[in-house]
């Protein structure tokens, strides 16, 4: 087997980048099939984007770049084509089988489309090439989360947007997710967590582009309780945080 990555585009071409280093726990068989189902795009993924144009309230970028990282095999491609219109968007994916199954759902896409096998902290990509980069349920994934929002700072223009969407500790940690799904031990965070993280690398976070939730899927007793009138004070267990970078910043 090379010892280099490869590039997949539209035209199912191949152009050689750096190795990603060992950063991250593959996900469950059953995770993978999940995160490939009608009810992950319905109820999560389709929900995040539609949130996350709410909280942008027309600073959408026009015709612009978009990175989708921890693109999977695609499944997000279409939401962002329909609700963020962008001229290009660029799929990096650390799983080798994830990004054959992202590459053939480029190909359907009336965006010009490519993915990328490679590791979203050391992707090779060129500085300040992105208007926006869509990072939803990626950074609960790695151990390396700073130098993953280090590196979106860094492949951002300067007044680039970074949406996250993550899953916060109280619902990672919890029994049923623990049982089904995989994720790299230690590397969990809270809600203020994720918001601080951001803030390191370098992005100003202002209170009302952060949106924190505890949809019905993510409780213990899937809203049951809710439903009954019964009220608790459960931390937050999914946070969107769209961030732009200064203006100032090179």
């Amino acid at each position: 087997m090379s010892n280099d990555t490869k590039l997949y585009d539209t035209a199912a071409q191949m152009v050689t980048l750096e190795r990603p280093k060992s950063v991250w726990v593959r996900e469950t068989r059953f995770g993978r099939w999940f995160l490939s189902t009608s009810t992950w795009y319905r109820y999560v993924l389709s929900h995040a984007v539609y949130d996350f144009k709410r909280l942008l309230a027309g600073r959408l970028p026009q015709q612009g770049c978009i990175l989708d990282a921890g693109c999977g095999e695609g499944l997000a491609f279409s939401l962002i084509e329909e609700h963020f219109k962008p001229a290009e968007i660029v799929g990096i994916e650390i799983d080798v089988e994830q990004v054959k199954k992202a590459s053939t759902r480029a190909v359907h896409l009336m965006t010009p489309t490519r993915v990328i096998l490679g590791n979203a902290s050391t992707s090779g990509l060129a500085r300040n090439s992105f208007d926006m980069i869509f990072c939803h349920q990626l950074l609960h994934h790695t151990s390396e989360q700073t130098g993953v929002l280090t590196e979106f700072y860094q492949l951002l223009k300067p007044g680039g947007i970074l949406l996250v969407g993550e899953s916060c500790r109280s619902f990672i940690n919890s029994l049923p997710v623990r049982l089904l799904f995989r994720h790299p031990h230690m590397a969990q965070q809270d809600a203020e967590g994720y918001v601080n993280l951001v803030k390191t690398a370098g992005f100003p976070v202002n209170s009302s582009d952060v949106f924190c939730s505890r949809p019905w899927w993510s409780r213990r007793c899937l809203g049951l309780a809710q439903k009954c009138g019964i009220k608790n004070d459960y931390p937050a267990t999914e946070i969107l945080i769209v961030a732009v970078k200064p203006f100032a910043a090179g």
